[in-house]
């Protein structure tokens, strides 16, 4: 096999793997619905307008944010194809994420930290009552089976 067919069938594009496979799709769809900020449609339009839409503190959460996503997408993607582990649930990937955010804001200055932390309650909470109004019960576990 050459490599060229083996990098383009086997690995996804970095497009397809933070934009247009399906986790990533429901992250992006998350905030816009939480925040109303239009998904981003790749990695310039993400880092380039979508994480500069405001002011310097709201720009510098955005970027925050938007690295958290990328980065629990990279990590529960690298989870699935190289520990073999079952893909996650869409909720156990959002969790992930604002549970990465959450260990970033420990990092901020005190008065930013609830910045951070206040958007992460109102997405997650948001992605749950999605949830359970489509029939997921709320005593689920989000836990690995």
């Amino acid at each position: 096999m050459e490599l060229s067919y083996v990098l383009t069938v086997m690995f996804p594009s970095i497009q397809h793997l933070f934009f247009s496979c399906a986790h990533a799709k429901f992250l992006w769809r998350a905030v816009h619905v939480v925040f109303g900020l239009s998904q981003p449609s790749s990695v310039d339009d993400l880092f380039n307008r979508w994480c500069k839409v405001g002011g310097i503190k709201h720009n510098l959460f955005l970027l925050t944010a938007a690295s958290a996503i990328c980065w629990t997408i990279w990590i529960s993607r690298n989870e699935a194809v190289f520990d073999k582990c079952k893909s996650k649930s869409y909720l156990q990937v959002l969790f992930k994420g604002t549970y990465w955010l959450h260990q970033w804001a420990l990092l901020q200055r005190h008065e930013h930290q609830h910045a951070v932390v206040l958007p992460c309650q109102q997405l997650e909470e948001a992605a749950l009552r999605v949830f359970v109004s489509f029939g997921w019960l709320s005593s689920s576990q989000l836990g690995y089976h």
